[in-house]
C-alpha cells in the first residue's frame, strides 16, 4: 500500500499566492503559508519563480528543487527580482534594485526568514491597506527598517519585503507603506 501523498503544487502555489496578495493589501496582519517539501521558503519559490524571473538567495536551503521546479536563474543582488534570505541583511536591502522612474516595476521582492513574526522592533504602519495607523511588531532590527524606510520614501520606487516565520506565517510590507519605529 503508498502511503505517499501526491502534492497538488499548482493548488498549493493558488492558496499561498491569494495569501502572499493579502499580506501585502494588508500590511502588518499574518497569513498561513502551506509549506512545499516541510519549507514555507520553498513554497513561496516555487510559488514566485518562473524561467522569465531570477533570482538570489542567502539561505542554508537547498535550492536545487526549485531550479529544476522553476527555471529561475540565480543571479547578484542587484539583479535579482527575488530575494530570499535567512534573516533581514542590511546589506542586501541597500543592493537590491528598486526600479526607476520609467520602469519602477523593475524592483525587486524580499523574502526574509525569521523565527517569529512577533518578536523585533515596535513599529507604527500606515499607508493604504491601513486604516489610519497600525502598531505591530516587525521581525527586523531598527536599523534595517530604518534603511527600509529610507530605501521606499520616493514612492514608486522601492521594494516590497515579505516577513516568513518559522511556523509558516508570513507578514508582508509594500513599498506603500510608511514604517515608523517607536
Amino acid at each position: 500500500m503508498n502511503t505517499h501523498t501526491n502534492t497538488d503544487i499548482e493548488q498549493l502555489n493558488r492558496k499561498n499566492f491569494r495569501n502572499c496578495l493579502d499580506a501585502l493589501s494588508r500590511p502588518g496582519d499574518v497569513f498561513q503559508i502551506t509549506p512545499l517539501f516541510d519549507s514555507s521558503l520553498l513554497a513561496l519559490a516555487a510559488m514566485l519563480l518562473y524561467s522569465e524571473v531570477n533570482f538570489y538567495q542567502q539561505t542554508d536551503t537547498n535550492w536545487n528543487m526549485i531550479k529544476v521546479l522553476t527555471n529561475s536563474e540565480e543571479v547578484a543582488v542587484e539583479e535579482a527580482d527575488y530575494l530570499f534570505l535567512d534573516t533581514p541583511l542590511e546589506h542586501i536591502l541597500m543592493e537590491a534594485k528598486a526600479g526607476d522612474q520609467l520602469n519602477p516595476e523593475f524592483s525587486a521582492t524580499l523574502i526574509c526568514c525569521c523565527e517569529d513574526l512577533n518578536e523585533g522592533t515596535q513599529v507604527k504602519l500606515s499607508g493604504p491597506g491601513i486604516d489610519g495607523t497600525k502598531e505591530t511588531i516587525l521581525p527586523a532590527t531598527t536599523s534595517f527598517l530604518q534603511l527600509l524606510a529610507q530605501k521606499n520614501k520616493h514612492f514608486p520606487l522601492g521594494v516590497d519585503m515579505y516577513f516568513l516565520s518559522d511556523t509558516h506565517m508570513i507578514c508582508g510590507l509594500p513599498r506603500t507603506t510608511t514604517v515608523e519605529v517607536l
